[in-house]
């Protein structure tokens, strides 16, 4: 997969299981931030990133480790992407 496949996947997974408009998710790009409290990003919260990662985990075949400090790789999109294909590579 490429990163840029894998952004589509997850735009398709925020659009499905975190119910954004496919609007907005047509301006996504690698650089939009993904927590909120950042200016101009998703404004995901604590709820949100658990449900993009159990979608994440079913969706590209990871195991993703709770106990695992992983704020900078769910930062943005670019972050989560590079880490999702260090994973799956």
């Amino acid at each position: 997969m490429t990163q840029k496949e894998i952004l589509d996947e997850l735009k398709a997974i925020i659009v499905e299981r975190l119910k954004f408009d496919p609007r907005r998710a047509a301006e996504m790009t690698l650089d939009t931030t993904l927590p909120k409290g950042i200016e101009g990003s998703l404004g995901l919260d604590s709820l949100d990133f658990i449900e993009l990662s159990v979608a994440m985990e079913e969706r590209f075949g990871i195991v993703i480790d709770e106990g695992q400090d992983l704020a900078d790789e769910f930062r943005s999109f670019d972050s989560l992407s590079r880490w999702i294909l260090s994973k799956t590579a």
